[in-house]
């Protein structure tokens, strides 16, 4: 966070209300830099993570990655069925 504070693409304020927590908000140059760097990101994820795989192996990890999203849902009450 330090250098993304320095390169100003984010600014940390403390939290309104819970003066314990720090709140890191992208600037309109971070959002920029995320825009810039989201096309080689992916494509850098898709050659490590899925190209290795076959389209079976794919599908099981599409399948445990669900469950594994469902349980966090429940248990955290964040997300779409929270």
């Amino acid at each position: 966070m330090d250098r993304f504070e320095a390169r100003e693409w984010i600014v940390r304020r403390v939290d309104p209300s819970d003066g314990r927590y720090t709140l890191a908000t992208l600037t309109d140059g971070g959002r920029q830099q995320l825009a810039d760097s989201a096309p080689g990101h992916v494509a850098q994820v898709r050659r490590l993570v899925f190209d290795p795989l076959t389209t079976v192996q794919r599908r099981h990890l599409g399948a445990a990655l669900s469950r594994v999203a469902d349980t966090l849902r429940r248990e955290t009450g964040c997300g779409p069925t929270g």
